[in-house]
């Protein structure tokens, strides 16, 4: 084992998540590797770029792996097993497709929609009259992030989703009374700890701002954290997970998870320590997690497409921007703003404003 300031985490992505870890990385004395698979890597100075075509150079130079999302080809996955993967094969295996983390969900006893899944659209018939209600929502079994893949249908409709969406799960719409998500990391002695709960924005299936503290019940946010440490044990999980939540008639159910740092959780650059990228990079690379302390209050708004705020909060509102490089398309997430500050009701209220002038047409 290589002494702590020459151990190397390897990242497999270059977006903006492979960016923020690595970044946490390199604040903690480690040195990053990255695999650029498909994307173009925002990630430049921060490490050695490889090509899918260098894997074994990338394996080499790599102590401990991790990933920047879970939608990543089978064959590398295992092969990055061999090095040491954290989050664990079976984790990222189960949780990157719908179908298997639902499954997962009901084997664990976690409340979540009533659902099953159909490969075919004669599955997708015969099913539908088994949920509640005239509606359903209609998921891509992998990937569809930010409200792409998805389609809301009855019984008539579902014959307009395509023939290539298939297999889909196939969700009871809910109603939904509000957005939450919960971050908990946990380390290779099966120790966690959780940040405070968000309250989220939503606009078109895309988060596009958090707030904290979320507002939610003291007995509602002990359910959270009591489900999310069922979790990450169940899976034997190492490293940062996110869990987003719907609340339906006061209950909580989980809408879906993400094995690694998740938008959610950006809020905590700067509004705590560590932030969810230390705290994945120091789980994964063998240290204890360490409890996060938060006093104030916080807002993450996202920036989308090329709009930036034309003000920002005067103090005691601190306002932290962090743009990721990123070229410009129609509904990317290029950056986001957290605002800090001692008062949540003037934090919130700020942040609302800059929702309204970013984000509603």
């Amino acid at each position: 084992m290589r002494e702590p300031s020459n151990q190397c985490l390897g990242i497999m992505g270059c977006g903006q998540l492979s960016q923020m870890l690595g970044e946490a990385a390199n604040r903690l004395g480690y040195r990053v590797v990255y695999l650029c698979l498909d994307e173009t890597p925002v990630v430049t100075g921060l490490g050695p770029i490889y090509g899918v075509d260098q894997f074994d150079a990338f394996l080499d130079a790599s102590d401990v792996i991790t990933v920047e999302r879970e939608s990543l080809p089978d064959d590398l996955l295992r092969r990055a097993s061999e090095v040491g993967l954290a989050p664990n094969y079976d984790a990222l295996v189960v949780l990157r497709e719908r179908d298997t983390q639902k499954a997962l969900l009901d084997q664990l006893d976690i409340p979540t929609s009533p659902w099953f899944l159909a490969h075919n659209f004669a599955e997708l018939e015969s099913g539908f009259p088994s949920l509640p209600g005239p509606y359903a929502r209609c998921k891509r079994t992998l990937g569809g992030y930010d409200g792409g893949g998805q389609w809301q249908v009855d019984s008539e409709s579902i014959r307009e989703i395509p023939e290539d969406a298939y297999p889909v799960i196939t969700e009871a719409e809910v109603a939904i009374d509000l957005e939450y998500a919960i971050v908990i990391g946990r380390d290779e002695q099966g120790q966690t700890t959780t940040y405070p709960m968000t309250e989220n924005v939503m606009r078109d299936g895309i988060l596009i701002g958090s707030f904290v503290p979320s507002g939610i019940d003291a007995a509602l946010a002990d359910q959270a954290k009591a489900i999310a440490e069922r979790l990450v044990g169940a899976m034997n999980y190492v490293g940062v997970l996110a869990i987003e939540f719907f609340l339906t008639k006061g209950e909580l159910i989980v809408n879906e998870i993400a094995p690694r740092v998740h938008n959610t959780g950006h809020w905590t650059i700067g509004a705590v320590g560590p932030d969810q990228f230390v705290q994945h990079v120091k789980c994964c690379m063998g240290e204890p997690v360490t409890p996060p302390h938060f006093t104030e209050a916080a807002a993450m708004v996202n920036l989308l497409d090329d709009k930036l705020p034309e003000t920002l909060p005067a103090g005691p509102i601190r306002s932290l921007i962090q743009t990721y490089g990123k070229g410009v398309r129609k509904g990317r997430k290029l950056g986001h703003i957290t605002l800090i500050g001692p008062d949540a009701d003037s934090v919130r209220s700020e942040a609302m404003g800059l929702i309204k002038a970013l984000h509603d047409e």
